[in-house]
């Protein structure tokens, strides 16, 4: 074969293959979207929790941080008060995200270490640098069903829970006047 007949059917190659290629573009069905699972909490009612477990905190004379999470762990909303690391609000939602996946409050989680050390490094592990398995952190429940949590760090052991609660309080305040 000559060099001009190969010329002529090499550049015939990539005209024969466009329809085919055509034909699969056209073939690919359009992506859809992937399906976002709505929060079962509202940053209204965050927000709501956020703001009474700041009050209690000034109540107390006490800085804090305070992180709201949905039912699938993400941020809602979350604040740190002045004069408070940022590190706290990193610690508050470990705590927030600890206490959704497990359905438990982060101080019996992290009785896991004593109790239970094997199923407590499981954890850790699991989700490494994203839970914090040290009291304050509360779930968030509907009617039995769980639509969230609250974390709380910077305040001394045990308080975190109580200032956490206090928000959840509040939160239970609001959702009834929104039933009226």
């Amino acid at each position: 074969m000559r060099w001009s007949a190969w010329s002529r059917r090499a550049s015939a190659r990539p005209l024969l293959a466009l329809p085919l290629v055509l034909a699969a573009v056209q073939a690919v069905p359009a992506q859809t979207p992937p399906t976002v699972v709505p929060a079962l909490i509202s940053l209204t009612e965050a927000r709501a929790i956020v703001d009474a477990a700041i009050a209690y905190a000034r109540e107390q004379k006490m800085l804090m941080a305070v992180v709201v999470v949905d039912q699938s762990g993400n941020v809602v909303s979350g604040d740190r008060m002045d004069g408070v690391s940022p590190a706290n609000t990193h610690l508050a939602e470990g705590k927030a995200f600890a206490s959704v996946m497990f359905r438990q409050t982060t101080e019996v989680l992290g009785h896991l270490a004593k109790d239970r050390p094997d199923r407590y490094f499981g954890i850790m592990n699991m989700y490494p640098g994203k839970v914090y398995l040290v009291g304050g952190g509360v779930p968030l429940m509907v009617d039995g069903r769980l639509v969230g949590a609250v974390g709380v760090a910077g305040l001394p052991q045990g308080v975190d829970e109580k200032a956490g609660r206090a928000g959840i309080v509040a939160w239970d305040k609001l959702r009834d006047g929104m039933r009226k």
